[in-house]
């Protein structure tokens, strides 16, 4: 499951991973933090705006990329690392 939320709602995020929480416990599941990341997309990297990032999430790991269903994904939105 991959959880897209745009910038201009980053404070919701902590209510969408806690619906996602209470979904998974009422269908016998559990959410592996262990397992999850968060990463947080920037467009342009030729722009030089500076970006104020919001707290890191308690148990999940930050990171500069990420696969999606087998397509890489940096948070620059480049398809490869770079």
């Amino acid at each position: 499951m991959y959880i897209v939320i745009p910038a201009s709602n980053v404070s919701s995020r902590d209510v969408e991973l806690d619906r996602v929480e209470r979904w998974a416990e009422s269908n016998n599941l559990r959410l592996n933090t262990a397992k999850s990341a968060g990463i947080n997309i920037f467009t342009g990297c030729k722009r030089k705006t500076t970006y104020i990032l919001p707290p890191p999430i308690p148990g999940i790991s930050r990171v500069t990329t990420i696969k999606i269903l087998g397509i890489t994904i940096t948070n620059h939105l480049f398809m490869d690392e770079r």
